[in-house]
């Protein structure tokens, strides 16, 4: 009975670091680290380590901070179901952030810089940056994008300048699906009392903002000079784009937002195209 609590506990810890997102990121970063050529195996895999262990610890405190409001609506996660304490939940992320950030210092300082810095912005983002107008949205998008600078980060400056446009094109994407979303709760944000950004300047504003930088990704798209392979594939990203843009103007914010979900995979496969 002690071994079978003790598996349960550690599933638990494994849980709240919602694992497929950790991968998903670390996956961002070794396609920034390929579009800088700088796939070496140690590189490589310290890169991989070091994007999931910080994506891991910036879950784990936002479910320490949204423990109240997981109690109602997610009453299964590892914190609300009493699987994993709220100040053990705290030490762990906060473990995890350490972890990161010095594994990081073995790449280089453009490395450790980029995860401190990181590692802040989640821990300030789950805390309150949130729930503030807007700077929840930029700050997830800005989050979502730097994974690409970070893989190119472990070449130096050259890799960070190899991925600034996957970098804004990832921001631009994000931010257009992070007001689809805004746009998606309305109803829900405005019975809790929530200050989304559709709810403080109206849904139509939001839904031209949401559309805007949609368009501009997929003006983006045809910047970076990564051969036919990638165009080839990122086309489909921006057919799906060009989707979002028709349902959020139609209304449709669950259907724009998914579009641009599956469009960001499929231009992620356009740049993996681009290093390969």
């Amino acid at each position: 009975m002690k071994k079978a609590a003790e598996a349960y506990s550690l599933r638990a810890f494994w849980e709240i670091l919602r694992p497929f997102n950790c991968l998903m990121a670390s996956a961002a970063a070794m396609i920034g680290l390929a579009l800088a050529g700088g796939m070496q195996p140690k590189a490589t895999l310290l890169i991989f380590v070091i994007v999931f262990l910080v994506t891991g610890a910036g879950n784990a405190i936002n479910d320490y901070y949204d423990r109240d409001i997981d109690s109602i609506n997610r009453p299964g996660r590892p914190i609300p179901s009493g699987r994993i304490s709220p100040p053990a939940a705290f030490r762990y992320s906060l473990a995890l952030f350490l972890a990161g950030c010095l594994l990081a210092g073995l790449v280089n300082p453009i490395c450790f810089a980029l995860a401190a810095f990181n590692s802040i912005l989640l821990f300030l983002y789950a805390r309150s940056l949130k729930a503030m107008p807007l700077s929840g949205n930029v700050t997830v998008s800005f989050l979502t994008g730097s994974t690409f600078l970070f893989g190119g980060a472990a070449v130096g400056m050259q890799g960070l300048q190899a991925n600034l446009i996957p970098f804004l094109l990832s921001f631009l994407v994000s931010m257009s699906r992070e007001i689809a979303k805004d746009i998606e709760d309305m109803a829900g944000d405005m019975v809790g009392g929530a200050r989304t950004m559709p709810i403080l300047a109206g849904e139509r504003p939001a839904r031209l903002l949401t559309a805007g930088f949609a368009l501009a990704a997929v003006a983006l798209s045809f910047l970076p000079p990564l051969g036919r392979g990638y165009l080839a594939v990122v086309a489909g990203a921006d057919i799906l784009f060009l989707l979002s843009v028709k349902m959020i103007l139609q209304g449709d914010a669950t259907g724009a937002q998914k579009a641009l979900k599956k469009g960001m995979a499929v231009a992620l496969m356009a740049f993996l195209a681009g290093g390969l």
